[in-house]
This record gives C-alpha cells, sequence and structure tokens, in this order.
C-alpha cells in the first residue's frame, strides 16, 4: 500500500513539474516577441550525410556541415492532412503523454539505459526492419540462443537485434538486456534496412538470412521472413528518401558585438544559469529529463575553431559567437522543443549583450523566427503522416547514434 502511494505522488510530482514548465515555457514565448530585430536572411541545403548523434555531434563537424537546416526563409508545405495545434493542446498532450511514460525506479539504472530495458516490451519494428521470425518448438534459454546469434553477428553491418518473448510472462524483449535465467519461447531477428551509409542491399540481406538460417538450425527452429528482397529493396531505398529529407536541424547564433568578444567566464555562466550542463563533444546540453525522445533538448556549442569548450579554461577563453541546434526528428514536439530553445537563446544573448542571428549568421527576425516554426511543424506533421513520430523509438533509431554518450 505504501509503495502504491509513493509512485501516485511520484507521478503527480512529474505532471506538476512539467506543467509549470510547459506554461512558464507558453509566458516566455509571448515575451520573447519584442526582443528579436528586423533584417533579411537566406538559408542553404544539402544532404544528410549520417544520423543526429543524440544531439551530441559538433555542428562545425563535416558530418553536420551536410546537413540540412532550417532556414528563415525557406517554405515547407504542410501536407493536407496536417491538423493545426494551438500551444495549450501541444502542451496538455505533452503533459498526458510524460504521465503515462514508464517511471524508471531501478536503483542501477540511468538516462544512459537502453529504453528497450525501461519499457513494457520491446519488439521488431515493421517500419524500418527486416524481420526474421522464428516460432517456438520449445522454449529456449537466453544464453544458448544469444550464443549462437553472437558468433555470427559480427558479419552484419546494419543495425541488429534478437529479441524473444518470455516463457514466464509472454513479454517480448530484446535478450542482451535480460538476465541469465530468462526463458524464451518464440524469436524475432530483425535488421534495420537503413543507418548512416545508406539503404540494406541484397549482398546484406544475404547475410543476415544466413545468420538466421544458422541460428534456426541450432534450435531446431522454423524460419518466417517478413518480406522478400523484392519486397525489402525498394522500401529501404524508400526509407533512406525519407531520411535525407527529414534528417533537419534548427540553429540559432547568439553573435558579439562588432569589435566585442564574449568571455568565457562569462559564458560559462550564462549557460549554466539556463540550466544547461557541459558534457559530451565539449559543449553545453540542455537535458530531457521528462519528456519522450533524444536525451538532449538542444545544445550550444561555439561558432569558431572545432566548435568546442575548453573546460577548465574558461578565464582565458573568449570567442565572437555561439550556437544552440536541435535535432527536428529527434525532438518530441519539435516545434515547442524550438519554442525553449529561442527562449534560451534570449537568455544568454541577454547575459552576453549579444544579438541573435539566424543560421545565416544575420539579425533574426520575428517573420524569421515563425517562418523556422512552421516548417518545423510541417516536418511533423510529414514524418507523423508516414507513421513516424518525431522523438519516437523509430525516430531516434532512423536519426540518432545512440552510441554517442
Amino acid at each position: 500500500m505504501a509503495l502504491r502511494y509513493a509512485l501516485l505522488i511520484i507521478g503527480i510530482v512529474i505532471v506538476a513539474v512539467i506543467a509549470f514548465h510547459t506554461l512558464d515555457g507558453a509566458r516566455l514565448r509571448r515575451r520573447r516577441n519584442q526582443n528579436l530585430t528586423a533584417a533579411p536572411s537566406s538559408s542553404t541545403a544539402s544532404q544528410r550525410l549520417e544520423p543526429v548523434s543524440g544531439l551530441d555531434f559538433d555542428p562545425l563537424s563535416k558530418a553536420a556541415a551536410g546537413k540540412r537546416t532550417v532556414g528563415t526563409d525557406s517554405v515547407v508545405e504542410a501536407p493536407p492532412s496536417a491538423v493545426t495545434r494551438n500551444s495549450m493542446q501541444e502542451e496538455l498532450e505533452t503533459i498526458e503523454e510524460v504521465a503515462t511514460m514508464p517511471l524508471n525506479l531501478g536503483p542501477g539504472l540511468s538516462r544512459r539505459t537502453p529504453l528497450v530495458n525501461l519499457s513494457r516490451s520491446a519488439v521488431p519494428d515493421d517500419k524500418v526492419d527486416f524481420i526474421l521470425r522464428l516460432p517456438a518448438e520449445s522454449s529456449v534459454m537466453r544464453d544458448v540462443a544469444l550464443g549462437v546469434y553472437k558468433q555470427h553477428e559480427y558479419e552484419l553491418e546494419k543495425p541488429h537485434r534478437l529479441y524473444g518473448c518470455r516463457v514466464e510472462s509472454d513479454l517480448w524483449t530484446e535478450l542482451q538486456y535480460d538476465s541469465q535465467r530468462t526463458r524464451y519461447g518464440d524469436l524475432a531477428l530483425s535488421i534495420q534496412l537503413v543507418d548512416s551509409r545508406g539503404p540494406i542491399d541484397e549482398s546484406e540481406l544475404n547475410k543476415f538470412s544466413q545468420v538466421g538460417l544458422r541460428l534456426a538450425d541450432t534450435l531446431y527452429r522454423r524460419t518466417q521472413f517478413s518480406m522478400s528482397f523484392e519486397e525489402a529493396i525498394p522500401r529501404a531505398a524508400d526509407l533512406h528518401r525519407f531520411c535525407e529529407e527529414y534528417d533537419v536541424i534548427a540553429a540559432i547564433h547568439i553573435m558579439a558585438l562588432e569589435g566585442a568578444q564574449f568571455k568565457g567566464r562569462m559564458l560559462e555562466h550564462g549557460a549554466r544559469k539556463l540550466g544547461m550542463q557541459w558534457g559530451a563533444r565539449s559543449i553545453f546540453h540542455m537535458k530531457n529529463d521528462f519528456s519522450p525522445g533524444c536525451r538532449h533538448l538542444f545544445s550550444l556549442a561555439n561558432l569558431t575553431g572545432s566548435g568546442e569548450f575548453p573546460a577548465g579554461q574558461w578565464d582565458g577563453f573568449d570567442t565572437t559567437g555561439v550556437t544552440f541546434f536541435m535535432s527536428v526528428p529527434c525532438a518530441h514536439r519539435p516545434a515547442m522543443v524550438f519554442d525553449k530553445m529561442i527562449t534560451a537563446a534570449q537568455g544568454l544573448a541577454e547575459t552576453l549583450n549579444g544579438q541573435i542571428h539566424d543560421q545565416t549568421r544575420r539579425p533574426l527576425t520575428n517573420d524569421g523566427t515563425n517562418a523556422i516554426r512552421r516548417q518545423i511543424e510541417a516536418i511533423e506533421e510529414r514524418m507523423r503522416a508516414r507513421g513516424i513520430v518525431p522523438g519516437s523509438q523509430t525516430a531516434l533509431r532512423l536519426f540518432a547514434d545512440e552510441a554517442v554518450d
């Protein structure tokens, strides 16, 4: 009984915190329109090179330079089926989603623990996977099935996973995260149809099939493929085109006044005042502790050199500009995340006495801000129409590199 009340209280606290932050964000968004200056701008577009590393990437690297950036003068038409949501509807939906998320009550778990280990179940994703199912003839222990799989998985290049249906609970989970004592009935082996290197080809499908057949032979199981090679190849190509189109970042720059520079210590103070933490890639991140989606809402990098900030050397460091950036497909409710990023940029610009610029380093206008937000909203609607929600596990598998801490 005490545990039940404790869980109820935790849930109420989480909902209250999210409600406060989302409503406060709406108030701050109304204020931001009073602070932006006017000027024209332009944007550039380029091809996707590699997935966003959960926002843990250097925005000045060659990979990031190849990403398409949402521009202040670009136009993205929303699909005819797009449903307009107001800010309050979005915030209430976010609160509801957060309130129904599984709580992480395990003492040994952290944000770095794979989400599959925190959720109720883990199953292959037919939107992005080529799947080989191995129906149960008899149950099998975790280490037996995983051992055979591990002997041959090195042959596969695309992301791949082995799932099993637990005998004791009928729950599907990923074998590598289960205990040695777990016993399974049905098994399923999957390989992702596309990753940063492009779509899967027939050679890789053949390798995957051979690994699956070896597993089936060892366990004396039948095999059932989710589709034929003739179906998988064009589906992979179509999914690759989808990834190229929507692997988009939004960036906002803070520039020093002409002849001035931002001092390192003041920059560090301003970033931490906003609640950002210095971390991966030696840049600052706004952690995502409550919402679904990638583990960082947005990040802050240097606009000069490698993009890094020299931790421990703040007093001897200065720069002429910094950039806030976010991954649109990896963010849950990306337009709301963009609004939070704009609010943070305004706060830092005030602290540093800097100017807010767009991705072309021209002063950002109200119209430019609204243009970026409309594009982000259109991207979200088009992704939802495809059945891939921004910030969902499917989106993260396509656009985020979870191997980066």
